[in-house]
């Protein structure tokens, strides 16, 4: 626990879920509502020397496709063999960065994506893995929060967000372990399989059928140019089923009121984007609509307000990241006075206030 180049290892009971700290850096003794324990080992590249605190001794560098068996990503290394182009280039001289899943990431992959990927003489599983590469070294660090890199599969963008808790996504993978050193580069184990990122927000309400009604509501507003246009953004996507949940009365109302739609609208849009595993605890967030929404976890579930009304997500876009939710977030500024009034200790009143008025 004490010494040099000890790091912290806060793992949540009752799952495979670990958390990788330096001594610095701590989380709270519980994620999303789970009790953890912590260990301590090495940092990467690091050893104990008998009688001596912490971890003193350097280990010997290896080069990027030994490093991988190093940090617990042999499977990574068993597809480089089969694409036979790569392992020469992990081995060789240069400079690279890899983004390599664990071993259980890629056993969590649905087994028709792995048939497509080891398929086609290997194509895709070579191209895959130039995916998760960088042609240049590249540590924590330097990963600040919304920035790109260039991979090395057709300089596809790669997206890196750190967060305030210390936490890194890239592609909205968690990064498990950072900084192990290679000969020819450096290697950072990641808690999924990334791919590349090819529609904008926009592009995916468009296509995907269980926003029918999002969509037109985006194309009624106006919102549509931002959100196929540049930024980082996350949109709580209310499906079909969320719209349905409401009275058809106050759907038409607001539908029809270009000023309550927009506010409707901006009520569902984030400033940045947020990766679901960048969720450890409660988190305050402002919509572009200007309410406050508390976005937490229980277990494996997002919450909102409490409630755990999303239903997929870390759907990643070019401009941000989408979540799917099945209950409207209605803002306010949205709602008429009688709404309000319905919804506070004030009801009763407005019922009678009502009857005097039709009486009248």
């Amino acid at each position: 626990q004490h010494g040099p180049n000890v790091c912290a290892v806060q793992k949540v009971i009752g799952t495979n879920r670990k958390y990788f700290t330096n001594c610095k850096q701590w989380y709270q003794r519980k994620i999303c509502g789970k009790s953890t324990v912590i260990s301590y080992e090495c940092c990467p590249g690091y050893e104990k020397v008998p009688g001596e605190k912490g971890c003193p001794a350097a280990l010997p560098l290896s080069n990027l496709y030994e490093t991988l068996g190093v940090v617990g990503s042999t499977t990574t290394q068993l597809y480089t063999d089969r694409t036979e182009k790569l392992r020469p280039e992990m081995e060789g001289p240069g400079s690279f960065t890899i983004f390599a899943p664990s071993n259980e990431a890629w056993a969590s992959l649905p087994a028709e994506v792995l048939d497509s990927l080891v398929s086609n003489v290997n194509i895709e599983l070579l191209n895959a893995l130039r995916y998760h590469m960088v042609g240049r070294r590249v540590l924590t660090d330097e990963l600040k929060h919304g920035m790109t890199l260039t991979s090395m599969y057709q300089n596809s963008n790669i997206q890196i967000h750190h967060y305030p808790n210390g936490i890194v996504t890239v592609n909205c993978a968690r990064l498990l372990k950072a900084d192990h050193h290679a000969t020819n580069g450096v290697v950072h184990l990641i808690d999924k399989v990334i791919s590349t990122i090819t529609n904008n927000i926009q592009q995916i309400i468009e296509i995907e059928d269980t926003f029918e009604t999002l969509r037109a509501a985006v194309a009624a507003s106006g919102l549509n140019t931002m959100l196929e246009g540049n930024g980082q953004y996350t949109l709580l996507a209310p499906t079909n089923e969320a719209f349905e949940k409401i009275p058809s009365e106050t759907l038409n109302r607001i539908l029809g009121d270009p000023e309550a739609l927009r506010d409707l609208l901006n009520n569902h849009i984030l400033k940045s984007a947020m990766c679901a595993e960048a969720i450890v605890a409660g988190l305050s967030v402002e919509t572009l609509e200007g309410t406050t929404l508390e976005v937490g976890c229980s277990g494996d579930m997002l919450t909102i307000n409490g409630k755990a009304i999303i239903s997929n997500k870390d759907i990643l876009a070019t401009n941000g990241v989408i979540h799917y939710i099945d209950e409207l977030l209605i803002p306010d500024s949205a709602k008429t006075l009688f709404e309000l009034a319905a919804e506070s200790d004030v009801s009763t009143a407005i019922d009678l206030f009502r009857q005097s008025f039709c009486l009248s």
